[in-house]
């Protein structure tokens, strides 16, 4: 801000629906008095800051790099929307020398400080990163002191702009056309519960504590690690004693999410997958629910990415499977969308493997017998090998979504190939061969800046555990260090693994047929039970 801060500034704006309407509004919190006396659905307040929107490379060419403009939604008018958005947007002159800045607006009811990164640059790619035009309406003015607080430390602005311009990008496959979930649904909650916020800041700093100059952020991480638990920890006890409210629901889906992908962050482990364990009565009761209203589209994201995570985990190890059949159907029937723009795979995929991986854990348990347990595994093969990624409806026309769709097939037939014997097939096998092949076919077919790319990482994994070729064994690791640079991930639990059964498969100390990977994440001889998580 300039020294002569802030002008005409007004800290009670109209609530959206007086300011849609055109009429006087009398302000009062959380929803005006006059919407609900004529029975309407009062929108709120709007925010009291928004993140800045980056201008492009090419405009940043051509003009003063001591005078960089960037466009800021300022909010609280009580002139109703104009019906073109950018009409709404207002200049922020900004000196990355001085870091002064001067409003060039007339009548702007709220001036608040963004922060502003200069030079910004995804290093993921050689070539300079256009932005995205707009960031979600994130109302904040009836979240209470405690946000508020949160929200003004600098540090902490630092790890929102970075969540929202860098990680979130990281996190899904966002093309035209789709719509980031991460934006649309973590950040707004985030913005009205604390856990969130902390669940969002504490998974943000880890990822920035990953980079080469990001070790002052470990601290950040654990203390909003240990609040986001603390926090996560009141939610539930209420949820013993009154029933989470919708709201509360998102808002504790939300933050297990970011606790797991947080263990994803650090290391790849989920310890004893508790989290998921923990948030499955939860998943299982609203897919039983006949109100679909309670099913708005941040919950079946929420539902489709945990339930995701849940099969990811099976993978390594059956009996590690928690969420109940009605809640991966639920996911099947209703998630395709959110299942596809998080990871790239078919629901109807998903939820096949998930059956096998359920059956698996039957076996293991002696409830199913192997005779049954084979047919089973019989009918999941000529499922896997018949399916058409032609016949698949994708969220846009994008030509990727295929490859990366018929990735995730083969990832699956290698894991129904190890059944039930995990030591029985030779990695040598034709059969596995042929799924190895397909799947490194298809990295090769994605470019390594593409947004797909970094999801085609966990079908890449399965096929280097099952090679023992040189030149397959040095594409694989090639292609997880173009991921790791892409994500800002650093995968240490499956670079670890890899390498463990590759030295294995190398000296062949048992002298077994095959070295099979789930032996290093889930045996009888392992003290620890733990859940592996790549993404």
């Amino acid at each position: 801000m300039s020294a002569r801060g802030p002008r005409s500034i007004r800290r009670d704006p109209a609530c959206g629906t007086c300011r849609r309407k055109c009429r006087k509004c009398d302000r009062t919190r959380p929803f005006c008095n006059r919407c609900q006396s004529k029975g309407l659905q009062c929108d709120g307040y709007p925010p009291k800051f928004q993140f800045c929107e980056f201008v492009s490379r090419l405009e940043e060419s051509r003009r003063d790099p001591r005078d960089e403009e960037v466009h800021l939604f300022l909010s609280g008018s009580d002139e109703p929307p104009r019906e073109h958005p950018h009409e709404q947007i207002h200049t922020l002159s900004v000196s990355p020398t001085t870091g002064e800045s001067d409003a060039q607006t007339d009548n702007s009811p709220v001036q608040i400080p963004v922060l502003v990164e200069q030079n910004w640059q995804d290093e993921s790619q050689n070539s300079p990163q256009v932005l995205p035009t707009s960031s979600p309406v994130l109302d904040i003015s009836a979240t209470g002191s405690a946000i508020d607080d949160i929200l003004v430390e600098e540090e902490n602005q630092i790890l929102l702009v970075h969540f929202e311009r860098v990680l979130s990008e990281a996190l899904a496959i966002v093309v035209d056309g789709v719509e980031n979930p991460f934006r649309s649904h973590v950040l707004p909650l985030a913005y009205h519960h604390e856990v969130v916020l902390h669940a969002l800041l504490g998974l943000t700093a880890c990822h920035m504590s990953l980079s080469d100059d990001g070790s002052s952020m470990t601290t950040a991480s654990f203390k909003h690690r240990a609040a986001a638990l603390h926090g996560l920890v009141a939610l539930l006890a209420k949820e013993e004693t009154h029933q989470l409210s919708r709201s509360d629901e998102e808002a504790t889906f939300a933050t297990v999410l970011l606790l797991v992908f947080h263990d994803i962050c650090e290391s790849g482990i989920s310890s004893h997958g508790a989290h998921l364990d923990g948030i499955s009565f939860l998943c299982a009761r609203l897919a039983k629910s006949e109100d679909f209203s309670s099913r708005s589209p941040a919950v079946m994201f929420f539902l489709a990415a945990l339930a995701w995570l849940d099969v990811l985990r099976g993978f390594s190890g059956a009996e590690k499977l928690a969420f109940s059949e009605d809640v991966r159907s639920l996911v099947r029937d209703h998630g395709n969308s959110s299942l596809h723009v998080l990871v790239g795979c078919p629901p109807d995929i998903f939820h096949r493997i998930a059956q096998v991986i359920d059956a698996g854990k039957g076996f293991q348990a002696g409830i199913l017998s192997l005779p049954n347990f084979k047919i089973i595994l019989q009918d999941a093969d000529k499922f896997f090998r018949e399916w058409d990624p032609e016949q698949t409806v994708y969220p846009t026309a994008h030509a990727h979504w295929k490859p990366v769709a018929d990735a995730f097939r083969h990832a699956c037939l290698l894991r129904v190939l190890r059944w039930p014997d995990t030591f029985a097939v030779p990695c040598e096998d034709v059969r596995i061969q042929e799924s190895v092949v397909a799947i490194l076919d298809a990295f090769a077919s994605v470019s390594t800046v593409a947004p797909f790319y970094k999801r085609l990482l966990f079908p890449l994994f399965l096929a280097g555990a099952d090679t023992s070729s040189p030149h397959q064994v040095h594409y694989v690791k090639y292609c997880i260090e173009e991921v790791e640079r892409s994500t800002g991930f650093k995968h240490r639990a499956m670079t670890d693994l890899l390498q463990r059964v590759w030295e294995e498969r190398q000296a062949n100390t048992h002298s077994q047929p095959n070295v099979p990977w789930m032996e290093y994440t889930c045996s009888s001889t392992m003290k620890h039970q733990h859940a592996y998580l790549f993404f």
